[in-house]
């Protein structure tokens, strides 16, 4: 399934398990993807950061929404709920995409220190 009409976009940190995890989800979909390491540009995640409320990676945006991390992708794929918004379909059922802070168990953590080049 290749998503023709929407655009999704990962922010990823290299080596981060959860980040591999929702890539090959996408990959086994046949969705193509941006891919933008937070390390290489802290400035686009740092503006995510402050408009979601977010600290870990990956997060995930499908046709400009924000998704959340990989377990709310994988609960999506579950509840046959992702096919419909990679194929931008208006007919699914909206999601809410904000997790409170205590979801972190599934995500990569990204320290401040990390961003110091």
């Amino acid at each position: 399934m290749k998503n023709t009409q929407g655009k999704v976009v990962i922010y990823i940190k290299q080596h981060c398990p959860f980040c591999k995890k929702a890539k090959e989800l996408l990959d086994k979909k046949g969705v193509e993807y941006e891919e933008i390491d937070v390390l290489k540009d802290p400035d686009s995640f740092s503006d995510i950061k402050s408009k979601y409320n977010v600290r870990t990676v990956p997060q995930i945006f499908i046709n400009d929404k924000h998704i959340g991390g990989c377990d709310k992708l994988m609960d999506l794929e579950k509840e046959g709920k992702l096919d419909d918004m990679l194929n931008d379909n208006e007919d699914h059922i909206d999601v809410t995409t904000y997790t409170d802070s205590n979801d972190e168990h599934a995500e990569c953590a990204i320290p401040q220190d990390d961003f110091i080049m």
